[in-house]
């Protein structure tokens, strides 16, 4: 692919300069709650620095090509340039005469040389240079084959784990800058003032460079497999990343920052707010029959003499006031006990999906978990009450089948399956390249191009193939993988079903093309 000299030698080292100067603000504002009258200017200029020297060091050493002790003695050069820069820079703004004083210290207390503030900052670089220069090497290898020999980590799932690890950092610095250590046992949990600019500024650049390492990807695969890109693509792509971007900035500084209730709060003011209801609802249902019970009573009067009974009330009944400060009562509390059910819905969503998602692609930790005793118990529960919720099911549909069984009522044709609701992202790599191909089959089966019975997948191709001039070549790949993924035993990989996935989605455009013919 052809490089960008823009992108890689000013965007990329700039991002990540400040991207790290970004994390180290945040640690010099924590510092500052313990020492505050340290500056830790120099800190965060020297962790930009280094990142900034990180990428065009990591260059020079491919470029002339070192090796061995060659780089060894280049990278203690490095590292004592750090150091005595570094040193130098903490000096800025000193008199003359303290600096001399400092001087003269040394020869009879060499350690005097590592105060603690160029301590600090010395270490806080070589972090940031450290992280860097990885960085920089993952965006090297973007698009490399994976190296059998060692364990292989892709490019883009490094720069994201490192990405999401520094904005970790980031926010618990700068959360415990802004509230203070002390705020921690404060349980009235004040709002936080103000915009967190390098916390947004960190975040809206890692999405970019996330972004456009993405299309780099992409490109490079699209290249491999000799796939047309149209020009706009690039143009396109930036422009929707910057949309998305801007969005995300939009929602950031929309969201409220306050704390929301707890979660147990919120269950409790929920039950609580259901019980309400539910008293609401019942009170209403017995109005009628208070006013029966009165009829009943008035008719016996008149015909056996008496005092005719009082007459209900007509009233409808109100609503139990709560607590102060639960859920019943004034607008604020209703819509704060809105604001924290949606906020923890959404939080808990993200939770279970990520973990999910994480131990789909990890089978190995869910095996460990699964062998563990408590979750073994757990599982044979749930297997239980889904047999027995199967049983009941089966038992209501063989006393009441024409009332409660849609199935019987209404039966469907022998030509056409039962529609199924399915998701696809649940289906093993295997199952998903089977389902590729055969929702070909049936969209092509759908415009008159039906495969016979007696025919093979690989001479259907040569029917539907000159149907579809545009995508012929993403129609036999997916051919070989589904008769790879049928009849094969070999394991089947997640990174080939996501190549076969993008030629199915070009065969489906060319149908989709095909009949708007």
């Amino acid at each position: 692919m052809k490089r960008n000299p823009w992108l890689e030698n000013l965007f990329r080292p700039l991002a990540i300069g400040v991207m790290f100067g970004c994390i180290a603000l945040s640690l010099v504002g924590l510092v500052r709650l313990f020492a505050p009258t340290w500056n830790g200017t120099i800190l965060v200029v020297g962790c930009v620095l280094a990142a900034l020297e990180a990428n065009y060091s990591y260059r020079l050493i491919q470029a002339r090509r070192l090796w061995g002790s060659d780089v060894l003695r280049f990278r203690v050069v490095e590292i004592a340039l750090f150091f005595i820069l570094l040193k130098i820079g903490g000096y800025v703004g000193d008199r003359g005469a303290d600096v001399l004083a400092d001087f003269q210290t040394w020869p009879r207390h060499p350690l005097n040389v590592l105060d603690a503030e160029t301590t600090a900052a010395f270490v806080l670089a070589l972090l940031s240079w450290s992280a860097s220069t990885q960085t920089v090497r993952d965006l090297e290898r973007i698009g490399e084959p994976p190296d059998p020999r060692r364990p292989y980590v892709p490019a883009t799932e490094s720069l994201a784990t490192r990405f999401f690890w520094g904005g970790a950092v980031l926010l618990i610095a700068a959360g415990l800058n802004r509230i203070g250590i002390a705020a921690l046992l404060d349980l009235r949990r004040p709002s936080v003032p103000g915009l967190v600019l390098n916390v947004l500024l960190y975040f809206l650049l890692g999405l970019v460079m996330l972004g456009q390492v993405h299309f780099t990807r992409l490109h490079q695969q699209w290249q491999a497999q000799e796939i047309k890109v149209a020009q706009g693509l690039a143009g396109r792509w930036v422009r929707y990343s910057l949309v998305f971007i801007g969005l995300a900035a939009l929602v950031a500084f929309l969201l409220p920052t306050g704390y929301t209730l707890g979660l147990l709060d919120v269950v409790g003011r929920a039950l609580e707010l259901a019980g309400v209801i539910f008293w609401f609802v019942t009170m209403l249902l017995m109005l009628p029959l208070g006013w029966l019970y009165w009829l009943l009573l008035t008719l016996l009067s008149m015909l056996f003499g008496g005092v005719p009974p009082p007459q209900p009330d007509r009233s409808l009944p109100e609503l139990p006031q709560g607590k102060p400060g639960g859920p019943v009562g004034a607008a604020p509390n209703w819509f704060e006990l809105l604001r924290s059910l949606l906020f923890w819905a959404i939080t808990l969503g993200m939770v279970f999906y990520v973990t999910r998602s994480y131990l789909r692609d990890h089978p190995e930790i869910l095996g460990t978990l699964a062998a563990l005793g408590p979750i073994r118990a757990l599982c044979r529960f749930w297997a239980a009450f889904r047999r027995w919720l199967a049983g009941l099911a089966q038992a209501v549909n063989q006393r009441f089948p024409r009332r409660l069984s849609l199935r019987r009522a209404r039966p469907a044709s022998p030509d056409e399956p039962p529609f199924r609701f399915f998701r696809l992202g649940a289906l093993s790599p295997r199952q998903r390249i089977l389902y590729y191909y055969l929702s070909i089959l049936r969209r092509a089966g759908q415009q008159g191009i039906l495969r016979r019975r007696a025919q093979t997948p690989h001479e259907y191709e040569t029917t539907l193939g000159p149907h579809l001039p545009q995508a012929q070549q993403e129609m036999t790949l997916l051919t070989q993988a589904f008769v790879e993924a049928r009849y094969s035993l070999h394991t089947v990989d997640r990174e080939q079903a996501r190549q076969v996935r993008a030629g199915w989605l070009r065969v489906k455009a060319a149908l989709r093309a095909l009949k708007r013919k």
